[in-house]
């Protein structure tokens, strides 16, 4: 392997751990935020939303700044506003900052996820599905993380993260393989497959709409489970919620690596199918009390495994690959406005309403998907 190919997938295990660790730190700890800025859960479900909002902007932002940036200038850019954000996360006096500092670092999080994403995209499955394994193991580290160095307070793992991501920036300015001045994805000196583009060159705008819908509903139901499951949890009276958080994250990161060794072999729709209802039976379990609630968690983060995966890659086999951002920007959005509704409900409806809320998303899911494959399948005819 060549120094700059190297240098690439360092990079690339620094950021998408450190997604994992983001993503999944909010969640642990909300009981924090919640006892220092005097907020109910409902405002402390926030945090997240604005996060999911903001890296949805950072999505579309990074595409319109490689028309005039390098990736590298770009990505540095991103990790900069993430460590802002974080650091505004940790160190903020007041909530209404805290609250900007999580939109701050959402909007360093999606360039990031969006630069990073699309340049390992470009090397091949293999490489894209290594990388997002170190989204898993920061996910599942996560919780016990924050449970560990945010006893007291939870500023201090959030500072840990800024560090990270100060790293990250100095890494990406002062290693990254290209010289600077010349925008786009692929790297000179990091060379990339040229695969034959047998995507259709015009969207067909029904298929895209129900693609979107899909995206939207799983980003959805990841953060929903991944920001509400330690607070279920703990109202169910569960003593170690943050480390059955934890389960949940290991079972998503499993699933990922156990469908990445099945490949091509299983077709989209299979996959979707038993994803959706694993999910819908993991909630089920939940909603059963302390003595089966983290088997249905750990059971719904493994189902949930592949969707994402297989709903890119089922998009960019029957849509123009220039579109693929946007989907990753839905996926932003529902992980902003799914939650948040937990959010409203939990207050109203109490813990049940957390699974409750995610089975009903897998069922959309699962309908959405269907319907995909029934308008791709007339499009084949």
């Amino acid at each position: 392997m060549t120094r700059p190919r190297l240098i690439l997938y360092a990079l690339g295990f620094l950021s998408f751990l450190l997604f994992g660790l983001v993503q999944a730190g909010y969640g642990p700890a909300y009981p924090n935020l919640g006892r220092e800025f005097l907020q109910s859960p409902t405002a402390v479900g926030l945090i997240a939303s604005l996060h999911f909002a903001g890296s949805a902007v950072g999505t579309l932002l990074l595409g319109a700044l490689l028309t005039r940036l390098s990736l590298r200038s770009g990505l540095t850019v991103a990790a900069l506003l993430l460590l802002a954000g974080l650091l505004g996360v940790a160190l903020s006096p007041a909530w209404g900052l805290v609250l900007a500092g999580a939109a701050v670092s959402g909007l360093g999080y999606g360039m990031l996820s969006a630069g990073f994403n699309m340049a390992f995209a470009e090397l091949g499955p293999g490489p894209s599905n290594l990388v997002n394994g170190l989204f898993g193991v920061g996910s599942v580290v996560s919780p016990t993380l924050v449970t560990l160095l945010g006893q007291a307070s939870h500023r201090p793992p959030f500072l840990l993260m800024a560090v990270m991501a100060a790293a990250l920036a100095l890494g990406v300015r002062l290693l990254w393989p290209r010289p600077e001045g010349q925008a786009g994805v692929a790297e000179p000196d990091v060379p990339v497959p040229a695969a034959p583009d047998a995507r259709p060159a015009v969207a067909h705008l029904p298929t895209l709409a129900l693609f979107g819908c899909c995206f939207f509903l799983y980003v959805g139901i990841e953060a929903g489970l991944g920001n509400w499951a330690t607070t279920y949890l703990t109202r169910l009276g569960s003593g170690q919620a943050a480390l059955q958080t934890s389960f949940y994250w290991l079972a998503l990161t499993a699933g990922r690596f156990a469908s990445a060794a099945l490949g091509n072999r299983v077709r989209p729709m299979q996959v979707l199918t038993f994803a959706a209802t694993g999910a819908m039976l993991g909630c089920l379990l939940m909603l059963r009390g302390l003595t089966l609630a983290p088997l249905g968690l750990i059971v719904a983060g493994f189902c949930i495994a592949p969707i994402f995966s297989t709903q890119l890659a089922w998009f960019t086999r029957r849509q123009p690959a220039h579109l693929a951002p946007y989907m990753l920007t839905l996926g932003s959005v529902g992980g902003a406005v799914l939650p948040a509704v937990t959010g409203v409900l939990l207050p109203r409806f109490g813990p049940a309403s957390v699974p409750g809320t995610v089975f009903v998303i897998a069922a959309l899911l699962l309908f959405f998907a269907s319907r995909v494959r029934r308008v791709t399948a007339a499009q084949a005819a």
